[in-house]
């Protein structure tokens, strides 16, 4: 966006705030706008940046006044992992997919979300798998989703990191891993967010957003750990 700037003593400054006289009280300006060649492009914007961040649920974002633009983060909820009684540990959840999109909001006024959830832990088989987190908005400009992460599973390999799709960027969740001797394996990592869930003599559930939980063992543990649930961040400017 361009900026107003004045000539303050042969220096050029940038205007942080703009008043108009209405009616003899002066009031802020929020945006001022110029028509260059038949395009109007905005000069000025006195919005302060606005950051809303959901763990859970579902609803409506609606965007507030003033913004010119939204980065809109996605992750999946993590997968959680296997318990095995005896013999080696189970398998560590996979991580959260991950995804991003920076996107005009002229013309946008509200999106619809869904926060993915964690998998549950277990006490005896395979892990569950982490559900996915959306995002859509700005009649199809917008369509993000952030696939959970696979279950831990008991032969005991890890479970699959989460897929990404639509409109954005984004990266596959980590896998977890294996379960070896007495000890569950790690939970798997979800991109920029959740790190891996490290097996310690003991389980460990995965690390918000999106990580994967360990994978149990009958010797040291009670349950397996639970996947982090998801999260959606939306980052007005």
């Amino acid at each position: 966006m361009a900026s107003i700037n004045v000539n303050v003593s042969g220096t050029y400054k940038a205007l942080k705030s703009v008043y108009v006289n209405i009616s003899g009280s002066w009031t802020p300006v929020k945006q001022v706008w110029v028509n260059v060649s038949g395009t109007w492009q905005k000069v000025f914007n006195s919005f302060s940046p606005v950051t809303n961040t959901y763990t859970s649920g579902s609803g409506t974002e609606t965007v507030p006044s003033g913004a010119s633009q939204v980065v809109v983060t996605v992750w999946g909820g993590g997968g959680s992992g296997a318990f095995k009684a005896s013999g080696s540990g189970g398998g560590g959840g996979g991580g959260g997919g991950y995804t991003t999109q920076t996107i005009s909001v002229a013309g946008i006024s509200s999106f619809s979300y869904s926060v993915g959830s964690g998998g549950a832990s277990v006490t005896t088989g395979n892990g569950a798998s982490g559900t996915a987190s959306t995002v859509s908005g700005g009649a199809g400009a917008v369509s993000l989703t952030a696939n959970g992460g696979g279950p831990g599973l008991t032969t005991p390999a890890g479970g699959a990191g989460g897929s990404y799709s639509g409109t954005g960027s984004g990266t596959n969740g980590s896998a977890g891993t294996a379960g070896s001797a007495n000890n569950g394996g790690n939970g798997g990592a979800s991109p920029n967010g959740g790190a891996t869930a490290v097996y310690n003599t003991g389980y460990a559930d995965g690390n918000a957003p999106g990580g994967g939980g360990t994978g149990g063992n009958g010797t040291n543990d009670a349950r397996s750990g639970a996947g982090a649930n998801g999260q959606i961040q939306f980052v007005y400017t």
